[in-house]
């Protein structure tokens, strides 16, 4: 929580930002200026007080609609696309409303249209907008080239971001924004700059994979406008993607020194040193970033996220119970402290709020992760059941994950129910999958199960996998043993004696598994003894007594055979 200090500062900075967005809000580019930083909730108050003084301006309400749309796209998993197209929808709506021949607007719901998948009706809003264009038809429409443009563009960042892409259309209406200022016969065309238009277009490129291209473009952009640190901060995520870490670094430092208020370049830069697991690095620069959106909620979440990545649970815990001490709505946040819960080994409370989050949560936010937790938190407060049942559910979410197969054998046999468990074993098997450590409980499950020969095979498995695993030679024998109950044919004998050889070496930790080896080979010397009457067997058996004996000077079934052996070789 903070300290009375801090909510003082904090309580000043929230104060000061709140003076210049009134000083700054006839100004629609500095408000803008505050979505592209990812400060939503103050260029949400930006864009109120602008419509307070222009309640008729259709261009406030394209933007403070996309204001909603950024705060998706920065956080996708985070935000559900009805969550932010349900207010954007009625900006863009009363946008056109009150200025019908303003073209963003429609362009905003073709958007929406088109990111939820209605390509039908989101060609329809963008045909609309482009009619309110110049064009032959349209002789009487006077418009700065600028703004043609600026339509242009926008309708292809809709094609470019959608998740079904459609990049033919885009790289279409991006040529035609270029003819546009590339035409001699336009009044003004050399004096016209619009470096946006250069982002999108490095977007493009970036999304096709020809970062040569996107970073020709990128550049283009930087040139034409050198304070914005937009283009730099692309470059910087072009070279992550490429994994090329030393260079994205440096792009996003210089992103920052273009302008030390991009909040968005101190964020990568967290998730940088993140990857590098520079996490003290990662936390100041996240810390950066949450100053800098003084006031914005959605970054303090990020910056929780930001702390789950790095490990930090305990500092995970108190952010997100100071976010819901202000903000309870907020229900995505029961599943950090669920997660953080677990990873501090406070059960209960995880339990809790994964719990909670699964029953407030809309099902489509669900994660296969959620139901991993889920189980495991069931699995830690003794509700082996139920772990099962919400393992298995998240197995059948993302069946790539095989190793919950070999989590829920294991609560299985908690439970003592071994032919389940030997069930998802056998599957792991099957799918190729099966680890050593699969083997060695399944030698363990049919072990239980009486099974001795499946027993026998898997440890057999086992051993070939991990030769020097010192309980595998241990359950082998044992299993041997079993197979072999009256030690007539001393299966046990050979593997009981590899066992000893590898547990020698500690034998504090192993006293009791060899003197459970040292009295199976008294006994099987005083079998063969009485079988072959020789001398070498009785000292034998002698021998293995005596040691056994110097582990448990108790036992009485190592006297009886030692006396027993003693009087056949004197």
């Amino acid at each position: 929580m903070y300290s009375t200090v801090k909510k003082s500062v904090l309580f000043f900075i929230i104060t000061c930002c709140s003076l210049v967005l009134k000083v700054h809000a006839q100004d629609l580019s500095y408000v803008i200026k505050l979505t592209e930083s990812e400060q939503f909730e103050s260029a949400e108050k930006g864009y109120k007080l602008l419509l307070e003084k222009t309640p008729n301006n259709g261009d406030i309400y394209y933007y403070y609609g996309g204001n909603y749309l950024k705060m998706y796209f920065t956080d996708a998993e985070g935000t559900v696309l009805s969550d932010v197209s349900e207010p954007a929808m009625l900006l863009f709506k009363k946008g056109i409303d009150v200025d019908p021949n303003n073209p963003l607007n429609y362009i905003g719901l073709g958007k929406l249209a088109l990111y939820s998948g209605d390509t039908a009706n989101a060609k329809s809003y963008f045909s609309k907008a482009k009619s309110f264009l110049p064009s032959k038809a349209n002789k009487n429409v006077v418009m700065d080239l600028d703004r043609q443009v600026l339509i242009l563009y926008n309708i292809a960042e809709a094609y470019i971001k959608a998740p079904k892409k459609d990049f033919p259309e885009a790289y279409k209406l991006l040529g035609q924004a270029q003819t546009l200022l590339q035409d001699p016969k336009k009044p003004g065309v050399d004096k016209v700059k619009v470096p946006e238009l250069y982002i999108i277009i490095g977007d493009y490129y970036m999304e096709n994979n020809d970062g040569s291209n996107a970073i020709s473009n990128y550049k283009k952009a930087q040139e034409l406008d050198p304070s914005s640190p937009k283009a730099k901060l692309r470059i910087g995520q072009l070279w992550l993607r490429a994994k090329n870490y030393t260079d994205a670094l440096e792009y996003y430092k210089d992103a920052i020194k273009t302008d030390s208020t991009f909040a968005p370049a101190y964020r990568e830069l967290g998730n940088i040193y993140t990857l590098a697991r520079q996490y003290d690095n990662a936390i100041k620069n996240y810390d950066k970033f949450l100053e800098l959106s003084a006031g914005n909620i959605s970054a303090k979440i990020r910056y929780a996220s930001a702390l789950i990545n790095a490990k930090k649970y305990k500092e995970v815990i108190a952010t997100i119970q100071e976010i819901l001490s202000v903000d309870s709505s907020r229900i995505d946040l029961y599943r950090g402290l669920a997660y953080s819960y677990f990873e501090t080994k406070q059960y209960d409370d995880g339990l809790k709020y994964i719990e909670k989050f699964i029953q407030k949560t809309k099902p489509e936010k669900v994660r296969a992760d959620d139901y991993v937790y889920y189980g495991r938190l069931l699995s830690k407060t003794k509700n082996d059941s139920l772990a099962v049942e919400k393992l298995y559910k998240a197995y059948q979410m993302d069946t790539t994950r095989t190793e919950l197969l070999s989590e829920i054998a294991l609560s299985y046999s908690k439970l003592k129910k071994y032919d389940e468990g030997a069930k998802y074993y056998e599957l792991l098997k099957t799918l190729g999958k099966a680890t050593p450590g699969d083997y060695y409980n399944l030698g363990k499950v049919y072990y239980n199960l009486q099974n001795w020969n499946f027993a026998d095979t898997n440890f057999a498995s086992l051993i070939s996998l991990q030769p020097d695993y010192v309980q595998a030679y241990l359950w082998h024998a044992r299993t041997k043993s079993k197979i072999d109950q009256d030690a007539t044919r001393g299966l046990a004998k050979p593997v009981y004696e590899i066992f000893i050889q590898k547990a020698i070496a500690d034998s504090a930790k192993y006293s009791k598994d060899i003197f459970e080896a040292y009295s199976y080979l008294s006994y099987y010397y005083f079998v063969q003894y009485n079988d072959s009457k020789s001398t070498v067997d009785a000292l034998n058996s002698i021998q293995y007594c005596e040691k056994a004996l110097a582990i448990v000077p108790t036992d009485e079934k190592a006297k009886t055979i030692l006396e027993a052996m003693k009087k056949v070789v004197k």
